[in-house]
């Protein structure tokens, strides 16, 4: 089941998007409800889903003990989903219940490869995320 598009305009991830990128991505993202203690993403694994937040608090946990607290809506976890290294940085725990969308890997591959354009606009928001969560997980912060 696909979202509505208006549900990503007011997202800072989708903030310069036009109405046919909103409604290519609402079409390949779907909603997820989490529950409190859920584990989502477990670092070393394959990196197979991306996520958005809609609403809820989560965790994230890298190695050596550093870890941040994702909760703002629109914030994303999985971004190894689609860049290097492909497998997960960092273990995501929901502290309470909330409600994410997702992609598969191999459905944004087909959203990003299908439209350049889109494509080369929203790898340039991951590529940001990636950098700035990488130094986070070096603890160069």
């Amino acid at each position: 089941m696909s979202i509505d598009a208006h549900i990503l305009k007011p997202l800072d991830f989708f903030a310069d998007f036009n109405q046919q990128e909103l409604e290519e991505c609402a079409a390949a993202l779907k909603p997820r409800t989490v529950k409190a203690g859920e584990i989502i993403i477990k670092r070393g694994t394959p990196a197979l889903t991306f996520f958005i937040i809609l609403s809820g608090t989560y965790e994230v946990d890298f190695e050596k003990d550093r870890s941040i607290v994702l909760e703002k809506k629109g914030e994303v976890m999985g971004w190894s989903t689609v860049v290097h290294p492909f497998h997960y940085i960092g273990t995501v725990k929901a502290s309470v219940e909330g409600e994410v969308l997702e992609i598969s890997s191999r459905d944004f591959f087909e959203l990003i490869q299908g439209d350049n354009a889109l494509g080369e606009k929203i790898m340039k928001k991951i590529d940001a995320i990636a950098s700035e969560r990488r130094t986070i997980a070096a603890g160069s912060q």
